[in-house]
């Protein structure tokens, strides 16, 4: 990113960074990225910040408004990382004029909805998570000269130490803030908070105690800290929402603990990863020592896991010695993907130490401790703290994290035994959820729904003697009810859940509908118009909802009408395609026209193109049919088909690709290097190249070249890493596993972009191609059929017509018995080919054509979609992704040129290469199919680059 544009949203990062907390750097954790270069910074003109605490809890809510003094309007997005048990409940984005409340959408549904609406230069907000308790802020557009509001809404618990909460509030936002103001309110304090800051006074208001501050050129630096007086005894808050009572109370619960005999072999799962690099090794280091002190003698099992599981490594520790399993860590090499399903633990192991981050993005399957107690270890800004609890919880173990514990502390949670829940009994209460299994702070947090005004609750407790304890409290719904039980509920039982998310996916996207939080499943949006909300079936807010719902009557029966038509329209293009494939076309010389076809992209300005998507077919049919294909003549046909007989028994087709070949200095050094020293060159060579594609797709094809193949996967494993559900370099990534041969590895890869754009049809149609390189045949047609009877967006201009090709192509490729039970029969014809090519690319709202130039010299692209000897062209893709297709039925000896060339985009974003794959087949549709896959890349508008060639005998 340029360094102008890092610094135009620094004020934006720090204004965000309220949200790390506890301890946290204001420059850890976040990622700021804006469209392009700007040539002023966007300034943060005002902060208004409001907190309310209550016992053990706090909600605070920020609103910033930003100026945009430059003369081009810029999308911004803000990824930044929330700290364990801080949840965002709301959000809200100015549209004219005034603050609208964003509401919940389904997670790819907001994805879409957003992208699609900035291409109209629209107003959308979108606010969603990654992985783990990650963030991505996106707001488009922040207009030349003009401002814009955001407000955001956090809740967490606070800190507890020696009778008193901490509650934090970073100040540095990293430029002067024109206007500052600060509200801090504390409801059922004995006495008043105590501020680091002299400027916030507290003074009696009612029951509770506020304090307020304002400035004007604010520019303070540091965190604000409140040190507020804990309630003793159980301190309870309720609260009514959509016809619930629900509760959120604190029990006093002492924690008692014992030593506990140390294991005699344990297993260490070391995450070495691309991004285990960013976690804290010093803290981790220091809890190992504490860790190997208690154990002093016994056998280490060391396994690094990265992309894949290696093989484990077996380290004696002799009276708390572990100097040469230290160095071994210390040395690791951090690279590639995160893959814990790759871990299994070894049989003689009594438990299990496990250092990640829990971000898991590569493959498939579920870490297996294999019934021994495994204890999670998070040292990381960036974690997904609910896998790492959920695999501790679920083994016996226990999840710690460094970042809220000293070393010390970790250490005797883990070498002795505590205090435990082991079940919550209620009556009057239902839905209970806990904090944690174990007190924290001598407290025990639970919340439920209360089923009558007054309920009881028995907790029973394991004690490290192993004798049972039973805690009694009663429960009563506040007279004045508050405003943070239900969402308090909701993050307790989201944390809950997220322990199993793939099992739990339903009810972590329902929980985030009804609260109306930011989920791995849902997201919060705010649309500009009812129409918008219309259009995309999501629910406005309340001032909205009257004339969303008049709106609506008429929408669904649209709606319903357009899916019949859809299927019939793609019946009748199909029946079009089979008509030019039973046509006979002459296979002679062609013709020499009476005026030289001119290359249309030279005759056309930019703007001619279709910038509201592709043309029809409707509007193909209705167009002027080309002067290179003539309609065939009875005589000519004959002799067509007779040549068509031959070239299908007699021809040899091969393909000849031009390798790709990178001119950057690190692939000269790659390519010169000897096998074994590639890696190391690439280890070096990483630091510089770490946020490129490029570099990391360029080292693996190298690194395979060498035979090199299992570091050439880890390599390429690394764009899972490079940025967190990106689902075009996800996209990149699968394709380039599947010229690898990897198909079983591709697949995950493709299921997780479905998951983040099902409304886009290429992430069906991946998946699907991936099913069927790994024969999972049933599994493929039934994605196939998806992209085939599903109405796309007009920017996919007949997807439909190229997956059928394929679809068919499966079915007919397998003796396995499929069931074809749901797909229309007049769709199931296989069209054999002679040859084919499809290209895709990576980038969005990018134009980029496919150039197939036969024997005769004639070029079949956009603008000449039917060649003489009968090569078709499949539609313009303009919008986006393609896939683009050249077919020909029956191939006229020579050689076949193809080519690729960038002609544009409509990105907001400045696109650096574009990234192509371009799949090459012969005898398609056949038993005798071969195909050959090629990755390039283009950098420029208007560049061609030569992809290779059939040869056609």
């Amino acid at each position: 990113m340029p360094q102008k544009t890092v610094r135009s949203w620094r004020a934006l990062a720090a204004a965000c960074l309220f949200l790390a907390v506890s301890g946290v750097s204001a420059q850890q954790g976040a990622r700021i990225s804006i469209t392009g270069a700007t040539e002023q910074p966007v300034r943060l003109q005002s902060v208004r910040v409001d907190a309310e605490i209550a016992g053990g809890v706090a909600l605070t809510r920020v609103e910033m408004t930003f100026f945009n003094p430059n003369s081009r309007q810029l999308e911004g997005e803000l990824q930044f990382p929330l700290l364990e048990g801080q949840a965002i409940v709301g959000f809200a984005l100015d549209v004219n004029g005034k603050l609208r409340e964003a509401v919940p959408v389904d997670k790819a549904r907001g994805q879409a909805v957003f992208e699609d609406i900035r291409r109209q230069r629209v107003d959308p907000g979108l606010l969603q998570a990654t992985q783990g308790n990650n963030f991505k802020l996106r707001i488009y557009p922040l207009l030349p000269g003009k401002t814009r509001t955001v407000a955001i809404r956090y809740s967490e618990p606070l800190a507890a130490a020696n009778g008193r909460r901490q509650y934090r509030l970073p100040l540095d936002y990293g430029s002067t803030v024109s206007e500052f103001s600060l509200r801090v309110q504390v409801t059922g304090a004995a006495q008043a908070p105590s501020a680091s800051r002299d400027d916030l006074v507290f003074r009696r208001l009612g029951d509770d105690w506020v304090g307020k501050m304002e400035r004007n050129q604010f520019s303070a630096r540091g965190v604000l800290e409140l040190s507020v007086a804990a309630l003793p005894g159980v301190v309870t808050h309720t609260q009514d929402f959509d016809g619930k009572t629900y509760f959120h109370a604190e029990i006093p619960a002492l924690a008692a603990s014992a030593a506990r005999p140390a294991p005699r072999t344990v297993a260490i799962a070391w995450d070495s990863s691309g991004s285990g690099a960013e976690r804290n090794h010093d803290r981790e280091f220091a809890l190992l020592d504490a860790y190997f002190r208690w154990m002093r003698d016994g056998d280490v099992h060391l396994v690094r896991l990265r992309d894949a599981a290696e093989p484990p490594e077996l380290f004696r520790i002799k009276g708390g010695n572990w100097r040469e399993l230290r160095r071994a860590l210390e040395t690791t090499v951090y690279d590639g993907a995160t893959r814990l399903g790759a871990f299994a633990a070894p049989g003689e192991a009594e438990e299990v130490l496990l250092f990640s981050d829990g971000l898991q993005n590569f493959g498939e399957g579920r870490l297996a401790a294999n019934g021994k107690p495994l204890y999670a270890v998070s040292a990381a800004l960036k974690t997904d703290s609910g896998v790492l609890r959920g695999l501790a919880d679920q083994s016996g173990g226990r999840y710690l994290d460094l970042s809220a514990m000293t070393p010390r502390e970790a250490a005797a949670r883990i070498t002795r035994s505590w205090t435990r829940i082991a079940a919550v009994e209620a009556e009057g209460a239902t839905q209970i959820v806990r904090e944690s299994a174990y007190p924290r702070a001598g407290r025990i947090a639970l919340a439920g729904v209360l089923l009558q005004k007054d309920a009881r609750l028995r907790i029973r407790l394991i004690r490290p003697d192993g004798r049972e304890q039973t805690l009694e409290v009663r429960l009563r719904a506040a007279q004045r009810p508050g405003t943070l039980a239900a969402g308090l509920w909701a993050r307790l039982r989201l944390a809950e859940l997220e322990g199993d998310y793939e099992f739990n996916r339903g009810e972590i996207r329902r929980l985030g509908r009804n609260f109306g939080m930011v989920t791995r499943e849902t997201s919060l949006i705010v649309l500009e118009t009812v129409q918008d909300y219309v259009r995309h079936e999501i629910a406005p807010p309340a001032e909205l909802r009257a004339e969303f719902d008049r709106q609506m009557q008429f929408a669904a029966q649209r709606r319903d009408l357009d899916r019949r038509a859809h299927l019939e329209r793609i019946v009748k293009l199909f029946e079009q395609k089979q008509a030019w494939w039973n046509r006979e076309f002459p296979k002679g010389d062609k013709p020499a026209p009476i005026a030289k076809l001119k290359d249309l992209r030279q005759d056309r300005a930019p703007e001619s193109r279709q910038e509201n998507g592709p043309q029809t077919m409707e509007q193909a049919r209705r167009a002027p049919a080309p002067a290179s294909a003539p309609m065939v003549s009875g005589a000519v046909s004959a002799m067509a088909k007779k040549a068509s007989d031959d070239l299908s028994t007699v021809n040899a087709i091969t393909i000849q690709l031009k390798p790709w070949s990178p001119d950057a200095p690190y692939a000269r050094r790659l390519r010169e290097a000897a096998p074994g020293d590639a890696y190391r060159i690439y280890l070096d060579e990483k630091p510089g190249y770490a946020s490129s594609t490029a570099f990391f797709l360029d080292a693996a094809d190298l690194l395979l070249e060498k035979g090199q193949a299992a570091l050439a996967i880890r390599v390429l494993s690394n764009l899972a890493e490079m940025d967190l559900e990106n689902r075009h370099i996800l996209r990149i990534l699968g394709y380039r596993l599947l010229q690898a041969g990897r198909a079983e590895l591709a697949i995950p890869v493709f299921r997780k972009v479905l998951e983040l754009s099902p409304d886009e049809p290429q992430s069906w149609r991946d998946l699907g191609l991936a099913l069927a390189a790994d024969r999972q045949y049933q599994k493929a047609v039934d994605a196939l059929y998806e992209v085939v009877t599903r109405p796309w967006h007009g920017r996919f201009p007949e997807i439909e017509l190229i997956t059928l090709a394929e679809l068919n192509a499966v079915v007919a490729g397998t003796a396995e018995k499929l069931d074809l039970a749901r797909i229309d029969p007049r769709l199931l014809k296989n069209l054999p080919l002679d040859l084919r090519v499809v290209l895709t690319w990576d980038a969005d709202d990018t134009d980029i054509d496919l150039w197939v130039t036969d024997p005769n010299g004639e070029k079949a692209f956009y603008g000449n979609r039917l060649t003489y000897q009968g090569g078709r062209n499949s539609l313009d893709f303009t919008g986006g992704y393609g896939p683009e297709e050249f077919s020909l039925k029956n191939a006229k000896p020579g050689k076949y040129k193809v080519e690729a060339q960038f002609y544009g985009h409509r990105q907001q974003v400045v696109a650096g290469a574009t990234t192509l794959q371009v799949k090459l087949a012969t005898r398609f549709g056949t038993p005798q199919a071969k195909e050959q896959l090629i990755t390039l890349r283009l950098k420029g508008q208007s560049e061609v680059v030569y992809v290779g060639e059939f040869t056609v005998q």
